[in-house]
Formats: structure tokens, sequence, C-alpha cells
């Protein structure tokens, strides 16, 4: 599916080198909208409708952020692989993801291993899941717990962020 009312924005974005954050929202029409499951889903299904619809084929340098560690993706890479073409597969390892999933080292692990080391940044959901001011410790806890290097552990604390969102030149 191609949606050409936001090109625009696609092609701005990438040609400023600037991110887009994709997040999802609570809908009210929606009677099984919940923040335990119904985000993850959402959210994988916005990342298979930006693949299909050739966002990274036109944008090559598009960077787009999704939050929750990539939703569902890395959990089901075996049927991404099996059932969509070696282009859309691949365009799926072109997403950067937060490690937002409240301190879960097993699946920023497999997180990790999908999208890889340099496109993963430290993310805390804040001020969801653990009130007030969300899970930072947790999720630095399972950070610190990833066979990783120290370096490539901050990589994903900061580094990446201060390179992509071209905070710092100093890490």
């Amino acid at each position: 599916m191609r949606t050409p009312e936001f090109d625009g924005v696609f092609k701005t974005a990438a040609e400023l080198g600037l991110p887009i954050w994709l997040h999802p929202v609570f809908d009210d029409r929606k009677p099984d909208n919940n923040i335990v499951f119904s985000w993850e889903y959402e959210l994988t299904q916005a990342m298979r409708e930006l693949v299909v619809g050739g966002v990274f084929q036109r944008y090559p340098d598009l960077k787009i952020i999704v939050h929750h560690a990539g939703a569902m993706v890395p959990f089901f890479a075996g049927r991404i692989n099996a059932i969509m073409t070696p282009g859309q597969s691949a365009d799926f390892h072109k997403f950067y993801v937060d490690t937002a999933i409240l301190g879960n080292t097993a699946a920023l692990n497999l997180t990790v291993d999908y999208f890889g080391t340099d496109h993963v940044l430290f993310g805390t959901d804040a001020p969801f899941g653990i009130l007030p001011v969300g899970a930072s410790s947790k999720i630095a806890i399972a950070i610190e717990h990833l066979p990783l290097s120290t370096a490539e552990k901050a990589q994903i604390l900061f580094s990446n962020a201060n390179q992509l969102l071209a905070l710092s030149s100093n890490s």
C-alpha cells in the first residue's frame, strides 16, 4: 500500500537526515486497544505497510525509529523471510528501534540480533510502564546483561542517539 500523502514528509526527512519516530496512540474507537499487546501489533502492521509501500526503496536515506524494540518483527523474522520478498525482508532491517520493553534482556538480545547494535537506541517509554518515571533503571540493567561489549552497550545507551539525532560530536 502506498500512501502518497506522506511522501513529502518522508522525502524531506530523508533529505535533511532527520529521523521519524513511529509510536502508537490510544484509540478509544477500538475495544481491544491496550498498552500490553495492541500497540505492538499496530506498530508491526505500520512497519509492514511502510515496507510493502516501498518507502525505503523511494527514500533509501530515510531513518524511522520504531518504539518498543521493533514490536513483533524480531520475533517473526522467520515468517518475514519466508513470506515476503527478499527486498522487503531486507527493508525491515532498515528500521531503528528503541529498548522500551520494560527490561526484558532476552527480548532485547533478539532485537539487537535482528536489527544490529547500530540500529538500537536507549528508550524507556516514560512515564508508562512503571510510574512515575518509566522503566529507565530496569532497561539499563537489561542492557548491562546483554552479551555485548562495553562499546556496543555504549552505542545503545547513547552513541547511536547522538549520531542519529546529531546531538553532539562528543560521545
